[in-house]
């Protein structure tokens, strides 16, 4: 049974199409989205919820942005002061402004934080403090995509509508808080040859990021420093050389997980499904190298749901991240969470060990599957930081309760659907750091490998259906015991008599045949037997004869004229002698109606207890 967890939904004026939690509040969300520039009558918009509840969802703040412009494409929370935060999105401008040549599509805003101290202040507002132009392209088929930002550092990925040759990614400082002008500083663009799918940043030192960025076959990483490098091609995805097929899987989403491992989610062709892989990039020594040295390897690979076709979106959190960008990342569990074509959302986890300067990768196992979270497609998805709600008890020694948030938004129905996913303590028996500031979190929910129970029924029913398939063969053929009534559905012409004495009363013992040929060999057989043994006497004929009218014996002998005298063919005898040797071999298990007399041609017929004269004397 699927675990309950407490979610909470609010339903918006206009559609929704990004999502981001507060880096250093969990329980402030932001959302935007809109009509767009058509005359729809839906305006454009930039939200700020509070999500400190698990059951209801409220407003804080919103801005309406103008109809003339795009909806906001983008969004992500950057950093903050005392007073407000900054929130940076991706808006094209207005169409008159883009036949100018101008598209200022990077917008920052900064949104008043909600005194919690002043009685009566005024209710917090969104402002728009500067817009930018980060790409080249300035046209109306280019816009802003794709948005990441890691403390100082962000970039940006064009989205085109047939414009390939223009796709890029655009690098650049944010501004400080405090900053007059916060204005961004751009660092310079990456032409790509195509459009970026996805991308991720992290921060690895003081003084460096990395960027990770896919297109549908292809893995990239750049160095982010303060001199120029290169991009490295890390992997690409192979085509099946077992198959020969041309179709391979595409890249659909990308996250760092450490610096040592990212995660990607790949559709598979012609919506055959989705798989989740866990890639081990290659020593920051080895980037560019032609060999194996300067490729990520894959560690891990699991399947998603049958029921996801198609996966759209991905969501991770680290639940112990390291104190500092340049600390070694510990023993940690990441929760993972993947939107479907399904609208649904998959929870998995994966935990993250250290052993003797070793890292590793194990137990990508899922936890649970929210069905139908929204109605229509989803349209984005967030994790927030772990929270820390306030404490219930005011003894210090009382662990405070610890949660997960998981925000998603659906652009159809206008809503965002926020999900409270417990944490629990790891076991004193399992860490050695247990004070409350450093205790390390895991997901109280319970993971679990895939199953092999269908396919152990699998196996175990194929079996059983070749057993039964294989005795009723041996049954009809006469070497095994009537179990399955195989000899009630099949032609007679197939069966032999079992050898075997019955153990059941009801069963009649098998009628015996004598049989003698010019070898005079005698022994047990089958009417069918004696069609091919004719066949292969050549000139030599066969008599069939029936001492006892009442039995149910048939002798055959081969034909001796100076014994038999002249022996009558089955043409020759009359209807009533005919029905009796049909009724005689019927009895005896030799004939069916199914056969027809065909088979008697050739044959010669003696007398059954007097019924047709004396052949032989």
């Amino acid at each position: 049974m699927a675990p309950v967890i407490p979610s909470a939904e609010l339903r918006l004026s206009y559609p929704l199409y990004a999502v981001d939690f507060d880096p250093q509040d969990a329980d402030r969300l932001v959302v935007g989205g809109g009509g767009g520039a058509a005359r729809s009558g839906v305006g454009n918009k930039v939200s700020v919820l509070d999500a400190s509840r698990e059951d209801s969802i409220q407003t804080v703040s919103e801005i309406e942005l103008s109809s003339d412009e795009d909806s906001v494409n983008t969004i992500a929370v950057g950093p903050r002061t005392k007073s407000s935060v900054l929130l940076c999105a991706g808006i094209n401008s207005a169409h008159a402004d883009l036949k100018k040549g101008k598209n200022e599509h990077f917008r920052i805003f900064a949104a008043d934080l909600p005194s919690k101290t002043k009685a009566g202040a005024s209710d917090p507002k969104i402002v728009e403090v500067s817009r930018t132009a980060l790409f080249s392209a300035t046209d109306a088929d280019t816009y802003q995509r794709l948005l990441r930002v890691s403390d100082q550092v962000g970039a940006v990925a064009t989205g085109t509508t047939g414009r390939v040759d223009k796709a890029q990614i655009a690098i650049f400082d944010m501004p400080s808080a405090d900053s007059n002008a916060p204005t961004p500083t751009q660092r310079g663009r990456l032409q790509l040859a195509k459009e970026a799918m996805d991308m991720d940043l992290l921060k690895i030192s003081d003084d460096e990021h990395q960027l990770l960025y896919c297109n549908d076959y292809d893995i990239n990483i750049l160095n982010i420093t303060k001199t120029p490098t290169d991009p490295y091609c890390v992997f690409t995805m192979p085509h099946d050389e077992s198959t020969g097929a041309k179709d391979r899987p595409s890249l659909r989403c990308i996250r760092y997980l450490t610096p040592t491992f990212v995660l990607a989610v790949s559709n598979l062709p012609k919506a055959g499904g989705a798989v989740l892989q866990v890639f081990r990039l290659p020593k920051p020594s080895d980037l560019g190298k032609p060999d194996k040295e300067g490729k990520a390897r894959l560690a891990l690979a699991v399947h998603l749901p049958k029921s996801v076709s198609r996966a759209t979106g991905l969501a991770v959190r680290n639940l112990s991240p390291p104190p500092t960008p340049a600390a070694k990342q510990g023993s940690t569990e990441f929760v993972l969470a993947v939107t479907g074509q399904d609208s649904s959302i998959t929870i998995l986890t994966l935990q993250h060990q250290t052993v003797a300067n070793v890292n590793l990768v194990t137990k990508l196992h899922p936890v649970t599957t929210l069905k139908q979270v929204h109605l229509g497609p989803i349209s984005g998805l967030a994790f927030s930081p772990v929270s820390t709600p306030p404490p219930s008890s005011p003894s210090p020694s009382t662990p405070r309760p610890q949660t997960l948030k998981l925000a998603s938004i659906g652009s159809m129905a206008n809503t965002v659907v926020v999900h409270t996913l417990p944490l629990r303590p790891l076991s004193e028996t399992t860490t050695t750091n247990t004070t409350t500031a450093n205790r390390r979190y895991v997901l109280a929910l319970k993971s679990s490998p895939p199953s092999n129970t269908a396919l152990l029924i699998g196996f175990g029913l194929a079996f059983a259906l070749l057993a039964v398939l294989l005795h009723g063969i041996l049954e009809v053929q006469g070497l095994a015991r009537p179990l399955v009534g195989a000899r009630h559905v099949t032609p007679v012409r197939w069966q032999r008599a079992y050898a075997g004495t019955p153990s059941l009363p009801h069963l009649l013992p098998p009628p015996s045949v004598a049989t003698a040929a010019a070898a005079a060999a005698t022994g047990a057989a089958e009417l069918g037997g004696v069609w091919e043994k004719y066949g292969a006497m050549g000139a030599e004929r066969v008599v069939l004869n029936a001492p006892s009218q009442d039995g149910d014996g048939v002798e055959v002998e081969g034909h001796d004229a100076a014994r038999h005298g002249e022996a009558k063919g089955w043409e020759e005898m009359k209807a009533d002698q005919q029905a009796a040797w049909k009724e005689r071999l019927k009895r005896a298990g030799h004939w069916g109606e199914e056969m027809g007399e065909a088979v008697f041609k050739g044959v010669l017929f003696g007398e059954i207890g007097g019924m047709v004269g004396a052949m032989v004397r």
